[in-house]
């Protein structure tokens, strides 16, 4: 056995414990090739013959032949050697992060190297890897000659970081097999029994089966149970380790406070009969993961004008860039404003609260609607990013379910129109552009084609759409469209405006509003001087203030005497309200972006105000910071949509490029406006 190597004990001990397992599960899990698996067995098999086993492959599996006593043998081997030896590269990088977010204070990588059976260089390589990962969540590793090992960043950052690692680890099917002990992955019991203890891990589990068993209130839901299992295992190992977190008092008092949520009741007592008490601020950081499908706006709320975020604002900016991006016309039924505002209102709340769900089926989604699924992540990225908010994967592909949903049952609805072309150029010009009209509108289910001769006799009948290659417009008092035999993308959008605007007379579909999808010559130019105006009036400006109140202040009152908004006082009201929702921050910038559609103002607004010196704003995951710079971003109730997308453009580059943020903080009015109007020109790809 000592002559094995790291990833031969892994192979075998799996066969055992696990098998039988396919070569492809093996390298999957170790990051190797197939073949590489194959010439490992055959080093394990040599060893192996003493024993009287072998190794074989069945089909896709890989067993283990022989006795079972002679496999127990083997079993016992691996008793003298230490869970934690046998871990891959992955499993370990995993393990070190899990400890180094829930340690009290800084370790040696030299304690990692003993724990795994590494050299140092091998740990340095590890941590490479996991201090890229961790600026992704916000938090950041200090590595320190005779200091050690230290994660920086807020509890609740830290945590909502261990909970996706160990999501990201093993599969929900593997750890719910885990937490309801029908599971034997060692790798599994040595995360838990690493980061927990194993005591802590049996007592949890124990209090889950009594919450099922007392709570009428614990969910159904499996996915949700286990997220309230890691999340209680969390709670319970900050406190004893005197590291509860810290939230702001009202949101403690307002979450704990809520008839809702008598299940934080049967949770105390619960704990109570297991010696176990908590702190508050930890009820109700299990309260609000709880309680993630609450809406942020409440039905006498829904369309919040106080804080310049209108829900049905964004569901429509979300259909309309959608359908640009895949040159579609959605006509937006009930159903779609409906189904996504009910799942848009829980998920703003699970933004501003840090919160994540969890899609079990995103994979499944990218791959079946992948153009759509990009499409949609782009409209949501423009949208909900000039609130600070980005969705997460797993939020963008429940939206485009509702999407893809509504698309279909649309096509559905579409697909009996029928259309005629009028065409005197001949059958083979014909048959080209009935083609191109049948590929590039799936709304159209029937396309027939005449003559000029037969032009009077043909439009008699029932079609929806009438067409022609020839300007028959002296000929004939009826609807027709004249379009080009090439169907250039001119007459494309024509033809699409046309059938998007027959669909709306019929089919019981939304009248009221249009997706704003085509658009003509003159609209295109309105919308580019209504950019240069915003550009020619953008505004750089410092103030000297102490705190955001104060600073808002100093910025509506500059923007009032200038003549950019009328009704300071209700404007400033709009964007302190939005301000104390949180997410205004981008963390780790200095920067924040403050965002509102108010009816006070004649035209769209981008301004950059400097503070002399920093002032202290909430951002993500209840922390605070320093912030010197504000970036303001004012749009029109009723504002154009080619505006809305260039002002989310501009939102979504704050997060994507520090480039962004340092002309913001560093620059003068003439870097500023070139940025701007760079990432405004920047070509977007699916």
């Amino acid at each position: 056995m000592d002559a094995f190597t790291v990833r031969q004990k892994f192979i075998l001990s799996n066969l055992i414990e696990k098998g039988p397992l396919s070569t492809k599960d093996l390298s999957h899990q170790i990051d190797v090739s197939d073949r590489t698996i194959m010439r490992e067995l055959a080093s394990i098999n040599d060893w192996l013959k003493k024993y009287r086993l072998h190794i074989f492959k069945s089909g896709d599996n890989l067993l283990i032949r022989g006795n079972q006593s002679d496999i127990e043998t083997i079993r016992k081997l691996f008793d003298g050697i230490p869970p934690l030896w046998l871990l891959t590269q992955e499993q370990r990088q995993v393990l070190i992060t899990a400890q180094l977010l829930l340690a009290k204070e800084p370790i040696k990588s030299a304690y990692f190297g003993s724990q795994f059976n590494v050299v140092e260089g091998t740990i340095i390589f590890y941590l490479d890897k996991i201090e890229g990962w961790l600026r992704t969540k916000n938090l950041k590793l200090v590595r320190r000659r005779g200091y050690g090992l230290e994660i920086i960043g807020s509890d609740w950052s830290k945590r909502n970081a261990f909970a996706e690692l160990l999501y990201n680890y093993k599969s929900i099917s593997e750890l719910l097999a885990f937490l309801y002990e029908d599971n034997n992955d060692y790798s599994l019991h040595a995360f838990f029994e690493v980061t927990f203890g194993k005591k802590l891990v049996a007592s949890v589990k124990s209090m889950m089966k009594q919450l099922y068993s007392e709570s009428r209130m614990l969910k159904d839901n499996d996915v949700d149970n286990f997220s309230t299992f890691i999340h209680l295992l969390l709670a319970i190992e900050r406190t004893r380790s005197n590291m509860a977190i810290e939230l702001p008092e009202d949101i403690i008092k307002d979450t704990l406070f809520m008839n809702e949520f008598s299940i934080i009741k049967d949770l105390k007592n619960v704990l109570h009969e297991n010696e176990i008490e908590l702190p508050e601020s930890e009820l109700a950081y299990l309260a609000i993961h709880l309680m993630e499908d609450r809406n942020i706006y409440s039905e006498e709320e829904k369309i919040p004008k106080e804080l310049g975020f209108d829900l049905e604002d964004a569901v429509w900016e979300i259909v309309s860039i959608t359908s640009k991006r895949l040159n579609i016309p959605i006509a937006s039924d009930n159903q779609l404003v409906t189904g996504l505002g009910q799942h848009i209102n829980p998920a703003l709340y699970r933004l501003t609260m840090g919160l994540e769900v969890r899609n079990p089926i995103i994979n499944d989604i990218k791959e079946y609607y992948k153009e759509l699924y990009e499409a949609v992540d782009y409209a949501c990225k423009v949208v909900f990013s000039k609130y600070n908010l980005i969705l997460p994967a797993n939020e963008v592909g429940y939206v485009t379910m509702h999407i893809g949903a509504a698309i279909e049952r649309q096509q559905g609805i579409q697909s009996k129109l029928r259309v005629l072309v009028i065409c005197p150029n001949g059958i083979s010009t014909v048959k080209i552009l009935c083609g191109k009209l049948k590929s590039k509108f799936p709304e159209i289910d029937e396309v027939d084609a005449c003559s000029l001769r037969e032009m009077d006799e043909k439009i008699k009948e029932d079609y929806d759409i009438v067409l022609s290659t020839v300007d028959v417009s002296k000929k004939s008092a009826s609807n027709i469209l004249f379009i080009s035999p090439f169907l250039p993308s001119k007459d494309i959008e024509h033809v699409g405006l046309l059938i998007k605007n027959k669909i709306g007379e019929g089919g019981g579909l939304k009248k009221s509003r249009t997706v704003g999808f085509y658009t003509d010559n003159n609209d295109a130019e309105a919308d580019f001087d209504a950019a240069d105006k915003m550009f020619q009036n953008f505004k750089l400006k410092t103030v000297a203030t102490d705190d955001i109140r104060s600073t808002i202040r100093e910025i509506i009152l500059e923007l009032s005497n200038t003549g950019v908004i009328g009704e300071p006082e209700r404007v400033e009201n709009q964007i302190l309200k939005r301000e104390a929702k949180g997410s205004v921050v981008i963390p780790g910038s200095h920067v924040a972006l403050v965002h509102i559609r108010t009816e006070e103002i004649d035209a769209p607004f981008v301004g950059v105000f400097r503070l002399e010196h920093y002032i202290q704003m909430k951002s993500a995951g209840f922390s605070v910071e320093n912030v010197d710079t504000i970036l303001v971003m004012l749009a029109r109730k009723n504002e154009k949509d080619f505006i809305l997308e260039m002002l989310g453009k501009i939102s979504a580059s704050l997060v994507e490029s520090d480039q962004v943020i340092n002309v913001l903080r560093l620059g003068d009015i003439a870097d500023i406006r070139n940025e701007l109007i760079e990432i405004i020109n920047r070509e977007e790809r699916l």
